[in-house]
Protein backbone atom coordinates (compact mmCIF):
# COMPACT_ATOMS: atom_id res chain seq x y z
CA UNK A 1 0.00 0.00 0.00
CA UNK A 2 1.70 3.17 -1.08
CA UNK A 3 2.14 5.80 2.06
CA UNK A 4 -0.25 9.03 1.34
CA UNK A 5 0.90 11.97 0.01
CA UNK A 6 1.20 15.55 1.82
CA UNK A 7 2.01 19.01 1.37
CA UNK A 8 4.18 19.80 -1.89
CA UNK A 9 4.03 16.29 -3.04
CA UNK A 10 0.47 16.38 -2.83
CA UNK A 11 -0.24 19.44 -4.53
CA UNK A 12 2.07 18.81 -7.33
CA UNK A 13 0.39 15.26 -7.90
CA UNK A 14 -2.93 17.64 -7.91
CA UNK A 15 -1.62 19.82 -10.19
CA UNK A 16 -0.36 16.70 -12.68
CA UNK A 17 -4.02 15.38 -12.96
CA UNK A 18 -5.17 19.18 -14.61
CA UNK A 19 -2.71 19.55 -16.77
CA UNK A 20 -3.03 17.63 -20.60
CA UNK A 21 -0.70 15.00 -20.92
CA UNK A 22 2.72 16.56 -23.16
CA UNK A 23 3.03 15.29 -26.79
CA UNK A 24 5.54 12.62 -27.27
CA UNK A 25 7.70 13.63 -30.28
CA UNK A 26 8.35 10.07 -31.62
CA UNK A 27 9.99 9.25 -34.58
CA UNK A 28 7.83 7.75 -37.67
CA UNK A 29 9.23 4.16 -39.53
CA UNK A 30 10.67 6.03 -41.98
CA UNK A 31 12.71 8.42 -40.03
CA UNK A 32 13.50 5.01 -37.80
CA UNK A 33 14.54 3.29 -40.46
CA UNK A 34 17.37 5.46 -42.26
CA UNK A 35 18.51 6.56 -38.65
CA UNK A 36 18.55 2.38 -38.44
CA UNK A 37 20.52 1.60 -41.59
CA UNK A 38 22.71 4.10 -40.41
CA UNK A 39 23.55 2.78 -37.42
CA UNK A 40 23.84 -0.47 -38.17
CA UNK A 41 26.37 0.40 -41.52
CA UNK A 42 27.97 2.20 -38.07
CA UNK A 43 28.47 -0.89 -36.59
CA UNK A 44 29.43 -3.47 -39.62
CA UNK A 45 31.99 -0.83 -40.52
CA UNK A 46 33.47 0.38 -36.90
CA UNK A 47 33.93 -3.87 -36.13
CA UNK A 48 35.98 -4.38 -39.82
CA UNK A 49 37.84 -0.64 -39.09
CA UNK A 50 38.45 -1.12 -42.63
CA UNK A 51 36.74 2.37 -43.59
CA UNK A 52 35.73 5.15 -41.64
CA UNK A 53 32.50 5.93 -40.10
CA UNK A 54 30.19 6.89 -42.62
CA UNK A 55 28.14 10.37 -42.53
CA UNK A 56 24.44 10.62 -41.23
CA UNK A 57 22.08 9.54 -44.39
CA UNK A 58 19.85 12.67 -44.72
CA UNK A 59 16.75 11.98 -46.31
CA UNK A 60 13.62 13.90 -47.32
CA UNK A 61 12.66 16.43 -44.67
CA UNK A 62 10.45 13.90 -43.14
CA UNK A 63 13.53 11.83 -42.22
CA UNK A 64 15.93 14.56 -41.13
CA UNK A 65 13.75 16.45 -38.43
CA UNK A 66 14.63 14.82 -35.89
CA UNK A 67 16.27 14.95 -32.31
CA UNK A 68 19.92 13.16 -32.96
CA UNK A 69 21.04 12.32 -29.93
CA UNK A 70 17.48 11.02 -28.32
CA UNK A 71 16.72 9.18 -31.16
CA UNK A 72 20.11 8.11 -31.95
CA UNK A 73 20.09 6.60 -28.42
CA UNK A 74 16.22 4.89 -28.35
CA UNK A 75 17.12 3.04 -31.94
CA UNK A 76 20.31 2.11 -31.00
CA UNK A 77 18.96 0.52 -28.12
CA UNK A 78 16.39 -1.78 -30.15
CA UNK A 79 17.64 -1.80 -33.99
CA UNK A 80 15.37 -3.56 -36.06
CA UNK A 81 17.44 -3.48 -39.04
CA UNK A 82 20.36 -5.31 -40.04
CA UNK A 83 22.99 -5.70 -42.82
CA UNK A 84 22.85 -9.28 -44.68
CA UNK A 85 25.05 -9.05 -47.12
CA UNK A 86 26.79 -7.25 -49.93
CA UNK A 87 25.66 -7.07 -53.50
CA UNK A 88 27.23 -5.82 -56.76
CA UNK A 89 27.27 -1.74 -57.07
CA UNK A 90 23.88 -0.01 -58.26
CA UNK A 91 24.45 2.55 -60.74
CA UNK A 92 24.33 5.95 -59.44
CA UNK A 93 24.59 9.27 -61.29
CA UNK A 94 25.69 12.65 -59.76
CA UNK A 95 23.02 15.62 -60.31
CA UNK A 96 22.89 19.59 -59.50
CA UNK A 97 22.79 20.22 -56.25
CA UNK A 98 21.27 23.36 -56.53
CA UNK A 99 18.16 24.23 -57.98
CA UNK A 100 16.00 27.06 -58.93
CA UNK A 101 13.35 28.30 -55.95
CA UNK A 102 10.62 27.44 -57.76
CA UNK A 103 7.43 30.54 -57.18
CA UNK A 104 4.45 28.64 -54.95
CA UNK A 105 1.01 29.67 -54.75
CA UNK A 106 -2.14 28.51 -52.43
CA UNK A 107 -3.80 29.22 -55.49
CA UNK A 108 -4.74 26.09 -57.43
CA UNK A 109 -3.15 23.33 -55.26
CA UNK A 110 -6.44 22.50 -53.84
CA UNK A 111 -7.91 22.15 -57.71
CA UNK A 112 -4.32 20.09 -58.31
CA UNK A 113 -5.33 17.81 -55.88
CA UNK A 114 -8.64 17.22 -56.80
CA UNK A 115 -7.50 16.32 -60.29
CA UNK A 116 -4.93 14.12 -58.62
CA UNK A 117 -7.74 12.12 -55.72
CA UNK A 118 -9.88 11.80 -59.40
CA UNK A 119 -7.21 10.07 -61.03
CA UNK A 120 -5.75 8.20 -57.90
CA UNK A 121 -9.81 6.95 -57.65
CA UNK A 122 -9.74 5.32 -61.28
CA UNK A 123 -6.75 3.49 -60.80
CA UNK A 124 -6.85 -0.62 -60.58
CA UNK A 125 -4.25 -1.94 -57.73
CA UNK A 126 -3.22 -4.91 -57.79
CA UNK A 127 -4.59 -7.54 -54.93
CA UNK A 128 -2.28 -8.10 -52.21
CA UNK A 129 -1.72 -11.90 -50.95
CA UNK A 130 -1.53 -12.42 -46.98
CA UNK A 131 1.72 -14.43 -48.28
CA UNK A 132 3.07 -11.92 -51.07
CA UNK A 133 5.42 -8.81 -50.82
CA UNK A 134 5.17 -5.62 -52.31
CA UNK A 135 7.94 -4.42 -54.32
CA UNK A 136 8.96 -0.83 -54.99
CA UNK A 137 11.53 0.62 -57.29
CA UNK A 138 12.78 4.16 -56.82
CA UNK A 139 15.84 6.59 -57.56
CA UNK A 140 16.94 8.12 -54.59
CA UNK A 141 19.17 11.11 -53.30
CA UNK A 142 19.87 12.55 -50.12
CA UNK A 143 22.39 14.55 -48.54
CA UNK A 144 24.59 13.84 -45.77
CA UNK A 145 26.19 16.42 -42.94
CA UNK A 146 29.78 17.31 -44.38
CA UNK A 147 30.72 16.79 -41.00
CA UNK A 148 30.61 13.60 -39.45
CA UNK A 149 28.01 12.63 -36.36
CA UNK A 150 26.11 15.84 -36.79
CA UNK A 151 22.68 17.20 -37.54
CA UNK A 152 22.21 20.40 -38.90
CA UNK A 153 25.35 21.62 -40.27
CA UNK A 154 26.84 21.90 -43.33
CA UNK A 155 25.59 19.48 -45.85
CA UNK A 156 26.04 17.97 -49.26
CA UNK A 157 24.07 15.84 -51.96
CA UNK A 158 25.12 12.19 -52.70
CA UNK A 159 24.89 10.95 -56.35
CA UNK A 160 21.11 9.89 -57.54
CA UNK A 161 21.01 5.72 -56.77
CA UNK A 162 18.74 2.94 -57.47
CA UNK A 163 16.79 1.75 -54.32
CA UNK A 164 14.66 -1.13 -54.40
CA UNK A 165 12.44 -2.22 -51.13
CA UNK A 166 10.20 -5.52 -50.82
CA UNK A 167 7.88 -4.66 -47.66
CA UNK A 168 5.57 -8.01 -46.73
CA UNK A 169 2.12 -8.16 -46.32
CA UNK A 170 2.17 -10.03 -43.56
CA UNK A 171 3.79 -7.71 -40.32
CA UNK A 172 5.12 -10.56 -38.52
CA UNK A 173 7.17 -11.00 -41.66
CA UNK A 174 10.76 -9.35 -42.46
CA UNK A 175 11.55 -7.17 -45.44
CA UNK A 176 14.15 -6.14 -47.79
CA UNK A 177 15.71 -2.94 -48.88
CA UNK A 178 18.38 -3.39 -51.92
CA UNK A 179 20.32 0.20 -51.89
CA UNK A 180 23.99 0.98 -52.49
CA UNK A 181 24.92 -2.30 -52.67
CA UNK A 182 24.09 -3.73 -49.90
CA UNK A 183 20.75 -5.97 -48.66
CA UNK A 184 19.43 -4.74 -45.75
CA UNK A 185 16.26 -6.44 -43.87
CA UNK A 186 13.45 -4.96 -42.47
CA UNK A 187 12.51 -6.97 -39.00
CA UNK A 188 9.15 -6.31 -37.97
CA UNK A 189 7.97 -6.75 -34.69
CA UNK A 190 3.92 -7.07 -34.75
CA UNK A 191 0.83 -6.13 -36.24
CA UNK A 192 2.06 -2.24 -36.81
CA UNK A 193 5.09 0.63 -35.69
CA UNK A 194 3.14 2.93 -33.04
CA UNK A 195 5.12 5.86 -32.10
CA UNK A 196 7.32 4.84 -29.38
CA UNK A 197 6.12 5.95 -25.79
CA UNK A 198 2.76 6.69 -27.03
CA UNK A 199 1.23 3.52 -26.88
CA UNK A 200 -2.18 5.41 -26.65
CA UNK A 201 -1.74 6.79 -30.36
CA UNK A 202 -3.26 4.53 -32.79
CA UNK A 203 -0.62 2.51 -35.26
CA UNK A 204 0.67 4.74 -37.69
CA UNK A 205 -0.74 3.00 -41.28
CA UNK A 206 2.15 0.62 -43.05
CA UNK A 207 1.19 -2.72 -43.38
CA UNK A 208 -1.61 -3.76 -46.00
CA UNK A 209 -4.18 -4.35 -44.24
CA UNK A 210 -3.38 -1.04 -41.78
CA UNK A 211 -3.57 1.36 -45.44
CA UNK A 212 -6.76 -0.42 -46.46
CA UNK A 213 -8.30 0.12 -43.62
CA UNK A 214 -7.90 4.20 -43.32
CA UNK A 215 -10.85 5.98 -43.70
CA UNK A 216 -12.55 7.25 -47.54
CA UNK A 217 -13.33 9.96 -45.86
CA UNK A 218 -11.32 13.04 -46.37
CA UNK A 219 -11.96 14.97 -43.14
CA UNK A 220 -12.12 11.50 -41.04
CA UNK A 221 -8.96 10.52 -42.46
CA UNK A 222 -7.24 13.98 -41.87
CA UNK A 223 -8.41 13.46 -37.61
CA UNK A 224 -7.07 10.46 -37.64
CA UNK A 225 -3.40 11.12 -39.55
CA UNK A 226 -3.26 14.62 -36.56
CA UNK A 227 -3.99 11.77 -34.19
CA UNK A 228 -1.50 9.70 -35.47
CA UNK A 229 1.58 12.16 -36.01
CA UNK A 230 0.63 14.30 -32.63
CA UNK A 231 3.82 14.92 -30.86
CA UNK A 232 6.11 14.95 -33.85
CA UNK A 233 8.54 17.25 -34.91
CA UNK A 234 8.49 19.63 -36.73
CA UNK A 235 4.73 21.05 -36.50
CA UNK A 236 2.08 19.67 -36.14
CA UNK A 237 1.04 20.00 -40.08
CA UNK A 238 4.21 19.52 -41.17
CA UNK A 239 4.31 16.28 -39.65
CA UNK A 240 0.59 15.44 -41.02
CA UNK A 241 2.02 16.35 -44.82
CA UNK A 242 5.25 14.38 -44.21
CA UNK A 243 3.03 11.19 -43.05
CA UNK A 244 1.51 11.61 -46.42
CA UNK A 245 4.70 11.23 -48.16
CA UNK A 246 5.45 8.07 -45.64
CA UNK A 247 2.15 6.50 -46.98
CA UNK A 248 2.47 6.64 -50.55
CA UNK A 249 5.67 6.67 -51.39
CA UNK A 250 6.36 2.90 -50.85
CA UNK A 251 3.53 1.33 -50.87
CA UNK A 252 0.59 -0.15 -52.63
CA UNK A 253 -3.15 2.10 -51.45
CA UNK A 254 -6.04 1.10 -52.75
CA UNK A 255 -7.85 3.72 -55.03
CA UNK A 256 -10.50 5.27 -52.79
CA UNK A 257 -8.35 5.36 -49.98
CA UNK A 258 -5.14 7.09 -52.07
CA UNK A 259 -8.29 9.53 -53.32
CA UNK A 260 -9.19 10.55 -49.54
CA UNK A 261 -5.27 11.15 -48.73
CA UNK A 262 -5.31 13.67 -51.48
CA UNK A 263 -8.16 14.94 -50.38
CA UNK A 264 -7.32 15.23 -46.76
CA UNK A 265 -3.76 16.88 -48.03
CA UNK A 266 -5.37 19.69 -49.49
CA UNK A 267 -6.87 20.48 -45.93
CA UNK A 268 -3.44 20.75 -44.59
CA UNK A 269 -3.05 24.28 -43.67
CA UNK A 270 0.11 25.51 -45.67
CA UNK A 271 -0.11 23.42 -48.73
CA UNK A 272 1.33 24.84 -51.52
CA UNK A 273 0.90 24.44 -55.73
CA UNK A 274 4.34 24.47 -57.65
CA UNK A 275 4.04 24.52 -60.70
CA UNK A 276 7.46 23.34 -62.06
CA UNK A 277 9.18 20.35 -60.67
CA UNK A 278 11.52 17.80 -61.42
CA UNK A 279 11.81 14.16 -59.84
CA UNK A 280 15.01 12.16 -59.60
CA UNK A 281 14.33 10.60 -62.92
CA UNK A 282 14.26 13.94 -64.77
CA UNK A 283 10.72 13.40 -65.11
CA UNK A 284 8.71 17.37 -64.94
CA UNK A 285 5.45 17.86 -63.50
CA UNK A 286 3.00 19.51 -61.00
CA UNK A 287 3.82 19.58 -57.14
CA UNK A 288 1.73 20.49 -53.78
CA UNK A 289 4.46 21.44 -51.23
CA UNK A 290 5.04 22.32 -47.67
CA UNK A 291 7.81 24.52 -46.12
CA UNK A 292 8.87 23.81 -42.51
CA UNK A 293 12.32 25.44 -41.11
CA UNK A 294 12.83 26.94 -44.39
CA UNK A 295 13.21 23.68 -46.16
CA UNK A 296 10.31 22.99 -49.08
CA UNK A 297 9.03 19.10 -48.77
CA UNK A 298 7.15 18.83 -52.84
CA UNK A 299 5.13 15.81 -54.23
CA UNK A 300 5.18 15.50 -57.82
CA UNK A 301 2.61 14.29 -60.41
CA UNK A 302 2.57 13.58 -63.99
CA UNK A 303 0.77 16.84 -65.89
CA UNK A 304 -1.43 14.81 -68.03
CA UNK A 305 -2.18 11.56 -65.95
CA UNK A 306 -2.05 13.59 -62.08
CA UNK A 307 -0.33 10.39 -61.41
CA UNK A 308 2.47 10.93 -58.28
CA UNK A 309 6.01 10.97 -59.81
CA UNK A 310 8.09 11.10 -56.52
CA UNK A 311 9.34 14.07 -54.15
CA UNK A 312 11.74 16.87 -54.36
CA UNK A 313 13.01 19.00 -51.32
CA UNK A 314 15.25 21.98 -51.49
CA UNK A 315 15.63 25.00 -48.72
CA UNK A 316 14.15 28.05 -50.11
CA UNK A 317 16.26 30.02 -47.86
CA UNK A 318 19.38 30.48 -46.39
CA UNK A 319 20.27 28.00 -43.56
CA UNK A 320 22.88 26.65 -41.25
CA UNK A 321 22.65 23.96 -43.65
CA UNK A 322 23.34 25.98 -47.09
CA UNK A 323 22.04 28.62 -49.42
CA UNK A 324 18.48 28.74 -50.86
CA UNK A 325 18.26 26.14 -53.77
CA UNK A 326 20.20 23.53 -52.23
CA UNK A 327 18.55 19.98 -52.94
CA UNK A 328 18.76 18.70 -49.72
CA UNK A 329 16.62 14.75 -51.29
CA UNK A 330 14.94 13.71 -54.45
CA UNK A 331 13.37 10.74 -55.20
CA UNK A 332 11.29 8.63 -58.44
CA UNK A 333 9.28 5.66 -58.19
CA UNK A 334 9.77 3.80 -61.17
CA UNK A 335 7.52 0.42 -60.60
CA UNK A 336 5.41 -0.99 -57.93
CA UNK A 337 4.52 -4.69 -58.01
CA UNK A 338 3.36 -7.22 -56.47
CA UNK A 339 5.70 -10.58 -55.90
CA UNK A 340 5.70 -13.71 -54.40
CA UNK A 341 9.17 -13.95 -52.22
CA UNK A 342 10.86 -11.07 -50.45
CA UNK A 343 13.73 -10.49 -53.10
CA UNK A 344 11.58 -11.67 -56.49
CA UNK A 345 11.79 -9.45 -59.41
CA UNK A 346 8.26 -8.27 -61.20
CA UNK A 347 8.35 -10.28 -64.59
CA UNK A 348 9.78 -8.99 -67.14
CA UNK A 349 12.17 -6.86 -64.51
CA UNK A 350 16.17 -6.39 -65.40
CA UNK A 351 17.70 -8.57 -62.85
Amino acid sequence: MNAPKHGDEAERQELSHLLPRPGTPGLSPTRSQRLEEYLMQEVTQTSTQEQPSPTVKRGMPRWSLIAAPAAAMAVAAAVVASTTGTTHGDDSVAISSVVKVQPASATGATALLTQVADAASKQKTPTVGANQFIYVKSKVGFTHQIKQRTIGGPAKLDAVHQREVWLAADPSKNGLIHEGGQNITIHNSGKGVANPGAASQPARPGTVPQIASLSTNPDALLKQIYSTTRGEAPSKDAAAFNWIGETVSESIVPGDVASSIWRAAAKIPGVVLVKDATDAAGRHGEAIAHVSNGERTEYIFDRNTHLFLGERSYLIKDTPMGKAGMLTGTSAVLSRAVVNKMGDLPAGARA
